[in-house]
């Protein structure tokens, strides 16, 4: 049976069942409960109301993701293995699956339906309207959480009787249908919605968020993964709907924060940039830092999104020039010489300074430097936290054992850390205490968005002037050229594509984009060509009895401590050869899980993607 409704009218008749439930136990049949809740009465107080959603809300807003990036090439794990999908390995849709489960809509439609019926006296008008406005973008958000990966999915806008079984049986919509009522959804919702919150209800779904996340949404579809034509007039239109919104958010008190760093230690309405977020408070909402710790400062599953080479990399330099490995002669001659690190000294410490001292400021923001200042009690005072590596002849050994006199580990895969999520001043006792905001959709994206559509859609400078904004905050040097900060170089269409693979790499990292864009863009070729997870390691020149002796109040911004040290490439961190990256260029949507198949669609393969062996085309 298709069943797609997943709790029953959301809540009707689970909370009747409950009632009974409560009766039942009292072991008097006939003994009505007062104080058990009556549904009905939710929508005769417009407290209970404005509860409902709520509850739709927190079911809804994303958190931090401790595997960010992960699924990509930026940023490994502590474990030694690596995921059958990027080997290529048994790959099935089975194993690529995705189910269904509508419990959100479910709760939105009813919520809908509801409202229809509740008298002004209830609600005045104007919050009613807000409500079914927030209602909308959240539908749209969670239709598009699927169509973004499997294309047509059931449409499904009214809540259902269970007692109709022909209502259950929903096949998918096209995926052309699908946008039109998430567009449809999100331009009823911007209608109804204020261009800013207050008060109490500060946080919530304002009309800027909604264009910016609609504009969001018509990228995508105007990308490669949808738009395999490249028809530019869904670029047009996803170009005018980013700059609409832009232009709306700015005009209604939305900027670039004046500092990167600060973006996740903002609360509240200081913080200019976050359109989209989680609010983390301790003791009332927190988080569990450990799995962004080094683990000789924490506990538990420790750095699991340690940065490789292409995310290091993919920061530019102060200056605005690009030493990442994806870049070439076209664009500038600096790209990464990882054969040179290990036979020129003098070359060598020229990149242990760079990623020292001379990177885009935001790197520094994004990521710890070993021997640099780490926002954790744990560290000593006046010392300096050590995360570089001590190289014996069978492995690399983490510097920040000796240092911290513990043995948690032989090697984390990298000597760099995330900073996005770690909440400053906490030790390893308190370090589930993270109160860092996370944040989904924020103004720095939306001029990366803008920047996207603006070039595809021909407005090449123009596209260009939205990421010298975002490096202007950053804090690069503008230096010479038309538009500056490095920029000038990519002025054609290819230029600018090859800029922004590595420019939202850097801006959002640990921000959870990567696999999504490198999806849309249906590239996955330089991930594979790379064959492994590589790092730069900041490595001791001297043995394990010298690095007991070393002081560790010494700074590696230091030009005269740089000399104890070393930069190695390391072509495989994970040291196995199965790891090696061969993600499939046959599937770029998902498969519609078994689970979902088997009772909803009756194993009718009419409803399975092409990719996988059925005859649903999710690109009409």
């Amino acid at each position: 049976m298709n069943n797609f409704n997943i709790i029953k009218r959301s809540g009707r008749k689970f909370l009747t069942l409950s009632a009974c439930v409560l009766a039942l136990s009292s072991c008097q049949l006939d003994y009505e409960n007062k104080s058990a809740i009556n549904p009905d009465n939710v929508w005769q107080n417009e407290t209970m109301i404005q509860a409902y959603l709520t509850d739709i809300y927190s079911g809804m807003v994303p958190g931090w993701s401790s595997t960010s990036d992960t699924d990509t090439d930026l940023t490994t794990d502590s474990n030694d293995s690596m995921s059958e999908w990027l080997r290529g390995v048994n790959i099935s849709a089975s194993s690529r699956g995705v189910d269904f489960n509508y419990t959100i809509i479910d709760k939105i439609n009813y919520l809908l339906e509801q409202l229809e019926t509740v008298p002004e006296s209830v609600m005045a008008l104007e919050n009613k309207d807000a409500v079914v406005a927030q209602a909308k973008f959240w539908r749209a958000y969670r239709y598009w959480s699927y169509v973004k990966d499997l294309g047509g999915v059931p449409l499904i806008l009214k809540s259902q009787d269970v007692n109709d079984l022909s209502s259950l049986m929903v096949k998918r919509s096209s995926t052309s249908d699908c946008m039109a009522q998430i567009v449809k959804d999100l331009d009823d919702a911007i209608q109804g919605l204020p261009d800013r919150w207050s008060g109490v209800n500060y946080g919530r779904i304002d009309k800027c968020a909604a264009m910016a996340f609609k504009g969001r949404v018509q990228m995508w579809y105007a990308s490669k993964l949808f738009n395999r034509s490249n028809d530019k007039g869904r670029w047009e239109t996803a170009y005018q709907t980013n700059k609409a919104a832009l232009e709306y958010a700015e005009k209604n008190g939305y900027k670039l924060m004046d500092k990167f760093g600060d973006i996740w230690l903002t609360k509240g309405k200081s913080n200019t940039e976050a359109l989209i977020y989680r609010h983390y408070k301790y003791p009332d909402s927190y988080y569990d830092m450990n799995q962004y710790l080094p683990e000789d400062i924490t506990h538990g599953w420790a750095c699991r999104q340690v940065p490789q080479t292409p995310q290091l990399l993919s920061f530019p330099l102060k200056d605005g020039s690009s030493i990442a490995i994806y870049e070439n002669e076209e664009y500038k001659s600096q790209k990464l010489d990882v054969n040179r690190l290990s036979t020129d000294a003098t070359y060598n410490a020229e990149i242990l300074d760079k990623l020292v001292n001379g990177m885009d400021p935001r790197f520094y923001d994004s990521y710890s430097v070993p021997g640099c200042e780490f926002p954790s009690l744990e560290i000593p005072a006046g010392q300096y936290f050590w995360t570089s590596y001590v190289k014996t002849e069978t492995f690399y050994k983490a510097m920040s054992n000796i240092q911290l006199e513990r043995n948690a580990g032989t090697t984390h895969y990298g000597s760099f850390f995330p900073l996005k999520a770690i909440t400053p001043g906490l030790n390893n006792a308190d370090s589930y205490k993270g109160e860092n905001n996370a944040i989904s959709l924020r103004l720095g994206e939306v001029y990366l968005n803008l920047a996207e559509c603006a070039a595809e859609a021909g407005h090449i400078n123009e596209a260009l002037g939205y990421v010298a904004a975002i490096r202007k905050r950053a804090g690069i040097d503008k230096g010479a050229g038309a538009i500056g900060y490095g920029l000038d170089v990519y002025n054609t269409i290819e230029g600018v594509r090859r800029l922004l693979y590595n420019e939202r790499a850097a801006e959002l990292s640990q921000e959870d984009f990567r696999y999504g864009d490198l999806r849309r863009w249906m590239n996955f070729g330089n991930i594979n060509a790379q064959k492994h997870y590589n790092n730069l390691y900041v490595v001791f020149n001297g043995d394990e009895e010298e690095a007991g002796k070393f002081d560790w109040t010494r700074t590696l911004e230091d030009a005269e401590t740089q000399k104890f040290f070393h930069i190695d490439f390391v072509p495989n961190v994970k040291q196995v050869e199965v790891s090696t990256f061969n993600i499939s260029t046959k599937h770029w949507f998902g498969a519609i899980g078994d689970k979902t198949m088997g009772a909803n669609f009756d194993n009718d393969m009419s409803q399975q993607n092409n990719e996988w062996g059925g005859s649903f085309d999710p690109l009409k």
